[in-house]
């Protein structure tokens, strides 16, 4: 549980730009990834929309790492 709604957003956003700047890593850009407001005291992030084209290349991705 975090102190304040500020704090557990700020972690979201933080959260958020980590993880948009790893799928740029790897050749992905997720437009509406944004840290949101949290939900019961855990901070949260939005994935938001993507091009179902992005979202299949993003699975595909994963699956070949997988093995």
């Amino acid at each position: 549980m975090y102190t304040t709604p500020h704090e557990a957003l700020g972690i979201g956003r933080r959260a958020a730009e980590d993880l948009a700047e790893a799928l740029r890593s790897v050749g992905f850009v997720l437009p509406g990834l944004d840290g949101e407001f949290p939900l019961m005291g855990s901070p949260q992030v939005q994935l938001g929309s993507v091009l179902a084209t992005e979202a299949q290349r993003l699975a595909a991705w994963i699956r070949e790492q997988q093995g």
